[in-house]
């Protein structure tokens, strides 16, 4: 009797842990889908025609050539690659891990990383490297008053020659990698592991893998400044969004179970008598259960 009641409790509570679960997913997918939406209606709209200081039009008069990283590229980079890693990563390599928490915290770090790039680059309307061969492609520089240009170029890239700061290219692919390396990282237990002397190159390797995302972040801010497509400063801020939004994102939805919850879970499938934690983060089936046995 006493067996076949907590059996039924249970059960009761893993359903209850599949039914949050499953809400949790939908409303991070459509809290995404939300800021994808306004992210594009703030990169759509018209940028803050900032005063031209004409003494600084060296500043602005780099040669306007093509993307090394296309546009069309960045979603890819920023969001599927790193959703394509954490959703293929096996579970049972360390099975601390919740993906669908980590995969609700890229599409927050993400999502809000893109709103509030798209957002800054609209209010503060950056000049780019090569305002100037946009503006004037003719090389006839005119002016319709002190810091307002007459530009001849074509209506679209002048006004994207307003949109410098921050480089998006930059904390978009900052905010997927950075919080893929962190997941990485706990996927590989970096910190966790004692090494010897023997292997240490075992931990080398591991270290590898998780700084491998940010080094290719970081070539690709590189690549903004040497297109000529954003100056230093719009590079370091979009690293430093990226990078802010990412941890945030992976602090608040923390996907991992630290591991002596592990342990409580596995005796309480084995029928002891368990009382988890009070600090404990696991909400799954322990987190609700109550030892309905009769002294």
């Amino acid at each position: 009797m006493n067996t076949h009641i907590n059996v039924t409790t249970t059960s009761e509570n893993e359903g209850e842990s599949r039914r949050m679960k499953v809400t949790s997913v939908v409303l991070d997918g459509a809290a995404f889908v939300a800021a994808a939406g306004l992210g594009v209606w703030l990169e759509m709209s018209e940028p803050n025609q900032k005063y031209i200081n004409p003494d600084l039009l060296w500043r602005y008069s780099y040669p306007h050539g093509e993307n090394s990283v296309p546009t069309i590229v960045v979603p890819i980079i920023a969001f599927v690659v790193p959703f394509i890693c954490i959703a293929a990563l096996p579970r049972r390599f360390n099975p601390n891990m919740r993906r669908d928490r980590a995969l609700g915290g890229l599409c927050a770090a993400v999502g809000l990383t893109w709103v509030v790039t798209c957002g800054v680059k609209s209010i503060i309307g950056g000049i780019r490297p090569d305002f100037v061969d946009r503006c004037w492609p003719d090389g006839n520089n005119t002016w319709i008053s002190p810091g307002v240009p007459k530009c001849s170029g074509d209506s679209h890239d002048v006004q994207e020659g307003r949109r410098s700061f921050p480089s998006g290219h930059t904390s978009m692919s900052f905010a997927g990698f950075v919080y893929v390396s962190l997941y990485l990282a706990a996927w590989l237990r970096i910190g966790r592991d004692v090494y010897s002397i023997h292997n240490k190159w075992h931990g080398i390797w591991k270290l590898c893998i998780v700084t491998a995302p940010i080094v290719l972040a970081s070539f690709i801010g590189l690549s903004r400044v040497h297109d000529y497509w954003h100056h230093w400063e719009d590079v370091v801020v979009g690293a430093l969004l990226g990078t802010s939004f990412a941890v945030l994102a992976w602090i608040h939805k923390r996907p991992y179970v630290r591991s002596k919850d592990i342990e409580s879970y596995t005796l309480l499938m084995d029928g002891n008598d368990v009382t988890p934690h009070p600090s404990s983060n696991f909400v799954d089936a322990t987190s609700t259960f109550v030892d309905v046995r009769a002294p």
